[in-house]
């Protein structure tokens, strides 16, 4: 009960679910990495922050909700990052479809926005410590 009244208010779900992402998304482009030269592979991608976005911004012609009891609930928990594949043809090789220099840059990118999020958790639950410690 102290756990859910805690976490639920802070941003831990949230970045939880990111990071779930972002480590799924650093082994795709690993494997399109390690995949650059095998002949017909297809590059694999991590859809998560259109769904989040879609969530976060919702439509303003949507209904709204009334009560508690008229419309399920949609939880940003159930968002979750998609794995799909880039059925695109070849453009710089003739081999498949992998970037080398796009999948590295994508790489750090990625690498990027995990250690910005795994910062702000790190300080979120600093700042809970603080506020259980009284100082």
């Amino acid at each position: 009960m102290i756990k859910d009244i805690l976490f639920s208010k802070t941003i831990a779900p949230l970045a939880k679910k990111t990071l779930d992402a972002y480590a799924m998304r650093h082994k795709a482009i690993a494997n399109n990495i390690a995949n650059v030269e095998v002949p017909g592979y297809h590059r694999l991608e991590v859809h998560f922050e259109e769904a989040l976005r879609s969530y976060l911004k919702p439509n303003q012609d949507a209904l709204c909700k009334t009560h508690p009891k008229h419309l399920p609930d949609e939880n940003l928990l159930d968002t979750m990052p998609k794995l799909g594949v880039d059925r695109s043809n070849p453009k710089l090789n003739a081999i498949n479809n992998v970037d080398i220099d796009l999948e590295m840059a994508d790489m750090a990118k990625n690498q990027l926005n995990f250690s910005l999020i795994s910062t702000a958790l790190r300080h979120e639950f600093n700042r809970l410590r603080m506020a259980i410690r009284g100082s």
